[in-house]
């Protein structure tokens, strides 16, 4: 995602980095684990006494994670793979800001030799977006994505296989004997072409955690060239609004976690010394991606999906909007822009606040 009040070209040219960005029938309600949040002193929305989401406190949560490449994606799969409570099931490279091919080997050496989790399979997206329009991120942020972000890593232990990233999708739900919940924290691409093979996928589907999309504010494509008068769209979901359509139409319980409850989490030095000259090879690798995102954006810096990641762990540090939501598919000044129904739908939401207080504790404790 690009800061506020930057410019494309100077984000481009110097930075390079960047993250991310239901009227249909009603499903059965799945049980998905949750911890208070002590500290929030958010108001409740007006429906959020559907705790549809949130009425367990404990018990595993098989996790497929699809990402895009950006830099913190790398600080949200160390947190998921180091969360308790997270079963993770598989990991999808898909459509965004890498090119999920270019970038599959890096993240296998991240995923097994890092990480040393050899038996999570890794599954290969798809390369090109469901909408004709074709939106693409700017070229910059997409070599430095399928270069892991020029962040070193080991060598190789051993050659890897990858399989389909739909395909993967489809086998791993339907052999799990508990629902998945997808954090998508790109693109939608791979999950719509997953349902587009086998619809039946939806019905052991928990929820879906999208980080992505923009409710009460505008978007953040901040006049990238070729999309200077759209003002209205989140990257990852403009980037295929097809797919994001098919998805929230999908009847698939949602969570979307919005520019709206994340756009101000911020990684400050002082995050960084908690992670900094640890042996652990998971924070190691942090360490070295957190000090290059210092230096490519002259000091401090925001991170999205990992906030997607703690609200699928912890819900309870958000404020929930309870609506259906729609994509704007159709090519324009409003093209990808997220949309509320205002039908109060119950197995959808979307944030509008975060007590990031919470949000930023659950991340350390997980990450020391």
């Amino acid at each position: 995602m690009t800061r506020n009040k930057l410019s494309t070209a100077l984000l481009v040219l110097t930075f390079v980095f960047f993250n991310g960005c239901i009227t249909a029938q009603e499903p059965t309600p799945a049980v998905l684990p949750t911890e208070p949040a002590p500290e929030a002193t958010l108001q409740p929305t007006a429906t959020s006494e559907i705790q549809y989401f949130d009425d367990a406190s404990e018990g595993s949560l098989p996790v497929i994670f699809s990402h895009d490449g950006a830099p913190d994606d790398v600080a949200t799969l160390v947190y998921i793979s180091k969360h308790p409570r997270v079963k993770l099931l598989g990991v999808i490279q898909s459509y965004g800001e890498q090119h999920p091919e270019k970038s599959l080997k890096e993240w296998q050496i991240f995923l097994y030799d890092v990480l040393d989790l050899d038996d999570v399979p890794i599954g290969v997206g798809a390369e090109d977006p469901l909408d004709p329009a074709h939106n693409e991120f700017p070229a910059g942020w997409r070599s430095g994505a399928d270069n892991f972000w020029g962040v070193s890593l080991p060598a190789a232990s051993q050659d890897y296989t990858a399989e389909n990233g739909a395909d993967l999708i489809v086998r791993l739900v339907n052999e799990s004997p508990e629902k998945v919940v997808l954090l998508v924290t790109g693109a939608q691409t791979d999950l719509a072409l997953a349902l587009q093979q086998d619809p039946g996928i939806a019905d052991n589907i928990a929820q879906v955690v999208i980080m992505g999309g923009a409710f009460n504010r505008g978007g953040n494509l901040n006049e990238s060239p070729g999309y200077e008068n759209n003002h209205a769209a989140e990257w990852n979901i403009f980037v295929d609004p097809l797919a994001a359509k098919q998805v929230f139409n999908s009847g698939i319980p949602l969570s979307i976690v919005s520019l709206d409850g994340s756009d101000d989490f911020i990684v400050s030095r002082e995050d960084y010394d908690k992670i900094a000259g640890s042996d652990d090879p998971a924070l190691q690798l942090l360490e070295r991606s957190w000090q290059q995102n210092f230096n490519n954006w002259g000091g401090d810096f925001k991170i999205w999906d990992i906030v997607a990641g703690v609200a699928m762990t912890n819900p309870g540090y958000f404020t929930w909007t309870y609506d259906g939501v729609d994509v704007i598919a159709e090519t324009g000044d409003t093209h990808g822009q997220t949309i509320r129904l205002d039908n109060s739908a119950k197995y959808t939401r979307f944030t509008s606040m975060t007590d990031y207080i919470g949000v930023r504790k659950t991340i350390f404790d997980i990450l020391k």
